[in-house]
């Protein structure tokens, strides 16, 4: 099995807002420049959502959402790899993000947890950290590698 990826066109918006919205995820910024998001589809079936900003060789991971039925099934493993392999390959040397319920799975993925004030400004001034993620979200962030992943990932999912 192969996870594909498919940068979201306009079409694709409505459904894309609807899966953040039904995860509870912020869908208010999605359509402002610099972001790329991706559905991600299995045997023609969307399993997962997800995508980036860009701020120079910072990028802010965004709305990683898995469809329930494919949850604990190694798609999201699968998803976050191919998402930073894109961001990587858009020059993004460093990859930040917010969560107020997933910071163990980013933490197994090489992700630290920092202190939300040690952002670079670039990042700390996006809408995200500005009031669409609360104060309490935990702020993480990575050095990404580019290291070969391509934009489809051939790992089998476990």
């Amino acid at each position: 099995m192969m996870i594909q990826s498919t940068e979201i066109a306009r079409e694709q918006w409505q459904r894309f807002r609807a899966a953040l919205e039904s995860a509870d995820l912020p869908a208010d910024d999605i359509d402002l420049p610099g972001r790329t998001f991706f559905e991600f589809t299995l045997d023609s079936e969307t399993v997962a959502w997800g995508g980036f900003e860009t701020h120079g060789t910072d990028g802010l991971l965004r709305s990683l959402v898995v469809v329930s039925a494919y949850r604990s099934k190694g798609v999201g493993v699968t998803v976050l790899r191919v998402i930073e392999a894109k961001a990587a390959e858009q020059g993004i040397a460093r990859f930040h993000l917010l969560t107020t319920t997933a910071s163990g799975f980013f933490e197994q993925r090489g992700y630290a947890v920092n202190q939300r004030g040690s952002a670079p400004p670039l990042i700390s001034q996006t809408e995200q950290f500005r009031g669409l993620c609360p104060g309490s979200a935990c702020y993480l962030c990575k050095e990404l590698h580019s290291n070969g992943l391509t934009a489809q990932s051939e790992d089998p999912l476990a």
